[in-house]
């Protein structure tokens, strides 16, 4: 007789929480006060071999970018697109050329996040070789002329190299910090 009571009591419990699992999930939206309807996934709109160019306030152009695909996102304000190729003009400089598999740009905030197998190609005057940024992923804000990642970093100019974890690079002055993890080989060009 105590077993059946045990059985009993076992079985009272599993129902019990079985039938307290489906009355929170069925009221799962309601307690967090998301509607399933408010949840955007679907861009406003997708354009395909595009070039997109960026102007300031002056309507002088910050960068432009050409992309196989694009997608905007009209509330939040951003494109997301498929292998970027941009362009950075920077104020009498050259512009700093950018590549990638695939990047975010916020467009009325100035910012460009580029992440997968991101390649900045720069070059102070038109007859000094490139110096060419290896890394992950990148942040790009316009507005104070800044590339910051967390990312390992690998800077190539002609046999020269500096390799690290993290940097902030100045965009205008074309100065790099890496924060740890730094190594690096100056070869001098004769």
């Amino acid at each position: 007789m105590p077993n059946i009571k045990k059985n009993f009591l076992n079985l009272f419990i599993i129902i019990f929480g079985c039938a307290a699992i489906l009355i929170i999930n069925n009221n799962a939206e309601d307690i967090l006060n998301i509607k399933s309807g408010d949840l955007k996934t679907m861009p406003d709109n997708i354009f395909n071999k595009v070039q997109y160019i960026a102007m300031d306030d002056n309507g002088e152009p910050l960068y432009t970018v050409s992309s196989p695909r694009m997608k905007q996102y009209y509330e939040n304000e951003v494109i997301e697109v498929d292998s970027p190729n941009i362009l950075l003009f920077r104020k009498g400089k050259l512009p700093t050329k950018i590549i990638s598999k695939n990047g975010s740009i916020a467009y009325k905030r100035h910012n460009i996040k580029l992440f997968g197998d991101v390649n900045m190609y720069f070059q102070e005057k038109s007859l000094d070789p490139f110096l060419k940024l290896s890394t992950d992923e990148i942040y790009v804000y316009l507005d104070q002329q800044l590339a910051v990642t967390d990312s390992r970093v690998f800077i190539k100019k002609n046999n020269s190299y500096l390799n690290g974890t993290g940097m902030k690079s100045s965009l205008l002055k074309g100065e790099f910090i890496l924060f740890k993890e730094t190594r690096g080989k100056y070869i001098e060009k004769k």
